[in-house]
């Protein structure tokens, strides 16, 4: 999201482009381009009042149908999806559906390429494993830890005593990663998380702290499977993805 209330400058591939958006003037991705986990209901307003101006000329976004869009007004900002916000002042946007990750600009180098090649470990990807697959678009008071931080997509318990996946990857990718919260009701002691390979070797084996956060990346470019352990009645493997 972009907040605008004064005349920003961008710089784009030919120089600097201003974009004079008048008004205090929030820009944000469109919201039917997010996956359905990331997305809030909210009560917002058509504001047909509000004028843009881009560079001295009057800006009136539509879709390729011609369809208008109107500007949306949320608790005082105005806000314009950032495609037609974006193009208008000389930006190519591109929108990557694996990461919802908007791109401004060129998409090149090492982060563009890392980023957009992550998939989410989803549950067509495990095969065993004493763990429920959950969407925060459905469960999210699943998803949920309790310092209210909320994962997309992951796996739960199930009622068990730990959250344990079987990920079957076929040596087809490189790294591994997810955000693991271990939390157990009937504990205050530290808690395992431990991931072993399709030969039951151990892959990478800690204590963490009850109630944390741990985010996990892990190389996996010679494993065929992988098993994720998690201890803990209220454990979370959250948002586990897969890159090439």
């Amino acid at each position: 999201m972009w907040r605008l209330s004064e005349v920003k400058r961008l710089k784009t591939k030919q120089g600097f482009v201003t974009a004079m958006l008048v008004a205090a003037l929030s820009v944000s991705v469109p919201m039917n381009v997010f996956g359905a986990g990331a997305l809030t209901e909210i009560k917002v307003f058509l504001n047909t009042g509000i004028k843009v101006i881009v560079e001295g000329k009057s800006f009136n976004p539509a879709l390729e149908d011609g369809t208008k869009l109107v500007p949306i007004t949320y608790k005082g900002s105005t806000y314009l999806p950032l495609r037609a916000v974006a193009e208008a002042t000389g930006l190519k946007v591109s929108w990557d559906p694996n990461t919802s990750t908007a791109y401004l600009g060129k998409v090149e180098g090492d982060i563009a390429k890392e980023e957009t090649s992550y998939i989410r470990a989803s549950s067509e990807f495990v095969y065993n494993g004493e763990a429920t697959y959950r969407l925060s678009s459905r469960t999210p008071e699943q998803l949920t830890t309790d310092d209210g931080t909320v994962f997309g997509f992951g796996y739960v318990t199930g009622g068990s005593r730990s959250v344990t996946i079987e990920v079957e990857t076929k040596f087809a990718y490189s790294k591994f990663k997810a955000k693991i919260w271990s939390a157990d009701s009937l504990t205050k002691d530290d808690l395992k998380i431990e991931i072993r390979d399709e030969n039951n070797i151990s892959v990478k084996e800690l204590k963490v702290k009850n109630g944390g956060i741990t985010e996990l990346e892990l190389d996996i470019k010679d494993t065929n499977a992988l098993r994720i352990y998690v201890q803990g009645d209220k454990s979370i493997i959250g948002e586990p993805m897969l890159r090439k």
